[in-house]
């Protein structure tokens, strides 16, 4: 692992809890337990998808730094899933079949939270995402996920999130998903 420390590593237990963590939160998702999934966010989450740009020169950012298409609170989401919930989002209902594939998880010590003990990680991973919904064929959605994760009162607690999707022009249904 070039340019890692063994000071940014966490130990195996602490990766061990990470992943998992991960793998059911995003079974929440796929099983639409908004609830369940809005309880592990800090109540300072955000959730965020920089527009993905074409370029010529691969030395360049391949995202806008300054437009995204989501920029999304806890409150916020927490108001998208009441509204899904609700017999006025015709568009979910039947609600689609989702699936996370949840890969490659990079795992690093992340800055310290204002305050004392409150442990943060940066954690890295590549997700595809399975968004079906009869008569249509099924969609795939490819992205990094950039997460910062916080030990909060003796839990983990998902206080950010970046997704980096892979398409440049990503569709309607592909935005709908929560990575």
């Amino acid at each position: 692992m070039s340019g890692t420390t063994a000071e940014q590593l966490p130990d195996l237990e602490q990766h061990r809890q990470i992943e998992h963590f991960l793998i059911e939160e995003a079974a929440h998702l796929d099983a639409g337990r908004y609830d369940d999934w809005l309880a592990l966010l800090h109540e300072d989450f955000l959730y965020r998808v920089p527009v993905p740009l074409s370029r010529e020169d691969p030395a360049l950012d391949r995202y806008d730094s300054g437009s995204e298409f989501a920029n999304e609170s806890k409150s916020f989401l927490a108001m998208r899933f009441s509204r899904i919930a609700s017999d006025h989002a015709w568009a979910e209902h039947p609600a689609a079949s989702i699936r996370h594939f949840v890969t490659n998880f990079r795992i690093q010590a992340g800055d310290p939270a204002p305050g004392p003990g409150a442990p943060r990680w940066t954690v890295r991973t590549n997700v595809l995402v399975v968004r079906a919904r009869l008569p249509e064929p099924p969609v795939l959605a490819s992205a990094e996920r950039h997460d910062i994760i916080e030990l909060s009162h003796g839990s983990l607690r998902l206080l950010s999130r970046d997704v980096y999707l892979d398409a440049e022009v990503p569709t309607d249904s592909q935005l709908a998903v929560i990575f």
